[in-house]
């Protein structure tokens, strides 16, 4: 930075310090704007006003471009003046006004001999009203007609048939397989679920049964299979003196009457791989319970 950039940079703080004082200035003028004298008040934002215009001029006009907060707080003053000019008019607008009184005070301007001299008044309040230029049309004024404008019809794009190839007719598939691919596995599961019921004559820990300590995958797959005999009132999920879930096969009556019923009740199982070690150590589980060849039945599901 050189020498001339840093004068410029100092004098421009100088300024907005300046234009702070005018604003603090401003603001104690604006409390008591309501209540002092109006003529006082005009001549205080007069000050105020004329100092900030020597601020402006003192700057160039590249420098308060590249310094927007210069402007701002001219802004501002600007502002500011505005509001206390306001409230001192609003002020004075409940004082009394004689017309008389401004009447006189115009007419004791001139006298001459007796008679007012109304022309030199009026050239004196001439020379302070400023007038806009007026120019007259050469042609006055003309009716003009109207312009049609014609609009051009839109041809209608024709349509392009899709061609979506020779139609053909859905292969023919078996709904049974569709609607249940594990109906093999569900059935081999709940005969193996039967048989441990047979032989503890208690329902079985729902935990206990679905566990595979050696794979977790299985594990998922053995509730996955569940499900679908719960579903069905194949078998009933229930909680045990211990509020833990367990599993028995449902007797004929309750498959019956879970065949008639229309309403559902849904159920959410977490079980991740941190939860599914914790189950193996709280129940003590060293072999699966349900043993199935997965790969034999998944083979077979393929093949069908």
């Amino acid at each position: 930075m050189n020498r001339e950039d840093l004068k410029v940079k100092v004098q421009c703080f100088l300024r907005k310090k300046q234009y702070k004082d005018l604003l603090e200035e401003g603001a104690r003028l604006g409390l008591r704007a309501e209540t002092a004298d109006p003529v006082d008040t005009f001549q205080a934002v007069q000050r105020i006003i004329e100092k900030s215009n020597e601020l402006q001029g003192e700057g160039r006009i590249k420098d308060r471009a590249e310094n927007a907060t210069e402007v701002l707080l001219d802004a501002q003053v600007l502002r500011m003046s505005h509001d206390i000019v306001h409230a001192a008019t609003r002020r004075m607008g409940n004082l009394e006004f004689s017309d008389e009184q401004f009447v006189g005070a115009i007419s004791s301007c001139d006298v001459d001999e007796g008679i007012e001299n109304w022309d030199k008044v009026t050239r004196e309040a001439a020379s302070v009203f400023f007038m806009t230029k007026h120019s007259q049309s050469l042609y006055g004024t003309f009716d003009a007609d109207p312009v049609i404008t014609q609009k051009e019809a839109k041809q209608r794009a024709q349509r392009k048939r899709t061609d979506y190839g020779e139609a053909k007719k859905p292969d023919t598939v078996d709904k049974l397989q569709k609607k249940e691919k594990s109906a093999q596995k569900v059935n081999l599961i709940f005969g193996q679920i039967a048989k441990i019921f047979e032989q503890r004559r208690k329902p079985i820990p729902y935990y206990e049964l679905i566990i595979d300590p050696e794979d977790f995958m299985n594990t998922v797959d053995n509730a996955f299979q569940i499900s679908f005999l719960i579903r069905d009132g194949r078998v009933a999920l229930e909680d045990d003196e211990n509020d833990e879930p367990v599993l028995r096969p449902t007797t004929q009556q309750e498959n019956e009457q879970a065949q008639r019923q229309t309403e559902t009740t849904q159920a959410i199982l977490g079980l991740n791989p941190k939860k599914w070690r914790e189950l193996i150590e709280r129940f003590q589980v060293d072999e699966p319970m349900l043993v199935l060849n997965r790969e034999e039945l998944d083979m077979t599901q393929t093949q069908k």
